[in-house]
């Protein structure tokens, strides 16, 4: 899909969504990426682990095992959302805080030189809704590599053009549910109405079968949720109206 921005040059819609965990995909942004897939826009994920440390093991004999199956769970959920590619990186799963910076930096803007998306989604530095700190190492890591990516004095050795995304998004709600450390939860911008999706994003979340006892857990917590929440955290503002705004692309058509 192609659309025009204000200079009239044309805009081929690209989405990076980068995670810390197998599953986060389906969870935070599945109904927004199966809309985006039926809308024509290319779709990419990043999860930085691949979810070795995860306490529902799945049968696995060690953490070497369990990563495979991890794996293996995230190319089918991937495979029904309607990513176009996706990566699992080896950051260290329960660790992520601990990931050396400016290496992990550098390999996102890596990332998003190439694959030169116009949004960028992933979650606050506040951990999400789960408060997690691997998530929030996540959204640190993505929007210092947002940010760094646009600029030419950070890692010329990639010896790749800079690319400045139009908008960095975090995944957000409007409340916790009960159970997890409170957290300042990142204002919502946008509302991306997604209900049509529901129950794929919930075929999807299945797929990471090792986690099967968490299926009832999400599925209460999320299941009459038809929009999914984002809070635009950089980039271009979105025009005046009502908040959330229903388009994540809005005012760049």
């Amino acid at each position: 899909m192609t659309d025009v921005l204000a200079n009239n040059e044309p805009m081929e819609r690209k989405i990076l969504c980068v995670t810390a965990h197998p599953d986060d995909e389906a969870s935070n942004f599945g109904g927004t990426v199966m809309r985006s897939v039926r809308d024509g826009v290319e779709c990419r994920l990043i999860c930085l682990t691949s979810g070795e440390a995860a306490r529902n093991r799945g049968g696995a004999k060690d953490r070497g095992e369990l990563k495979a199956m991890r794996r293996d769970e995230l190319a089918a959920s991937c495979e029904v959302l309607g990513f176009a590619s996706f990566e699992a990186w080896d950051l260290g799963d329960a660790h992520l805080p601990e990931a050396p910076f400016f290496y992990a930096v550098g390999r996102l803007v890596s990332e998003i030189r190439r694959f030169q998306p116009e949004l960028i989604l992933t979650m606050g530095p506040e951990g999400s809704v789960t408060a997690h700190p691997d998530h929030g190492m996540a959204g640190t890591l993505t929007t210092t590599a947002f940010h760094w990516a646009a600029r030419e004095y950070y890692f010329p050795e990639q010896g790749l053009p800079s690319h400045r995304a139009l908008r960095l998004y975090y995944a957000t709600a409007l409340a916790q549910p009960p159970g997890f450390p409170e957290v300042w939860l990142p204002f919502p911008d946008v509302g991306v109405e997604m209900s049509e999706f529901l129950v794929r994003k919930f075929e999807a979340f299945r797929q990471h079968k090792t986690q099967t006892p968490l299926f009832a857990r999400v599925e209460q917590a999320l299941g009459g949720i038809t929009t999914e929440l984002y809070h635009l955290a950089a980039g271009v503002a979105l025009p005046d109206g009502p908040r959330p705004a229903t388009d994540l692309w809005a005012g760049l058509k």
